[in-house]
């Protein structure tokens, strides 16, 4: 079964649109007790497509890969929230990988600027069009927003599989796209 990149963004898009969540962030000009009600009530989607070099090593060695994914959040009171992703990983054959994540912003970045610092960690499962497997992740990394609601996401993800041999890593250092 052949999977082309082309394929891998047309998928995200159709299960991102975060146009339809998005909520307009607390004005800056509100006053303290009317902004922090406000804040705890929005809810905004952002959506992100990246690529970067990935990795796997485990009981049989290593190999390098590269990642191509896409996903998006839904963050509540603009710092915890959920998010759900699916990628590629590719090194003459694919092992496609989708996960369902809880998210922490540390900074609200329209209010407190351009960086937002995260970390995120979740469930994963794993393909190689033979067999599934399920495994967890950890990561992290920044959005920095430019104007217009779009920015640049740089992260690091490691997906983890057990297995009786000895454990599996799937690691990955992306950097795309961003936005809301």
């Amino acid at each position: 079964m052949r999977i082309t990149l082309c394929g891998v963004a047309c998928t995200c898009l159709l299960f991102v649109s975060p146009s339809s969540f998005a909520a307009e962030p607390p004005s800056q000009t509100a006053t303290p007790a009317t902004s922090s009600e406000a804040r705890t009530a929005v809810v905004q989607g952002r959506g992100y497509a990246v690529a970067g070099l990935a990795g796997v090593s485990g009981f049989f060695g290593s190999l390098g890969l590269v990642d191509v994914a896409g996903g998006g959040e839904v963050l509540f009171g603009g710092h915890a929230g959920a998010g759900g992703e699916f990628g590629v990983m590719a090194n003459g054959s694919f092992l496609t990988l989708f996960s369902v994540n809880g998210v922490f912003h540390f900074s609200y970045a329209r209010i407190r600027g351009r960086l937002s610092p995260f970390v995120t960690s979740g469930y994963t499962k794993m393909s190689d069009f033979d067999e599934s497997f399920d495994g967890w992740n950890v990561g992290g990394g920044v959005d920095v927003w430019g104007k217009k609601g779009v920015g640049f996401r740089f992260d690091v993800r490691d997906h983890v599989r057990p297995d009786p041999r000895g454990t599996v890593q799937y690691w990955m250092v992306r950097a795309g796209v961003v936005f809301r």
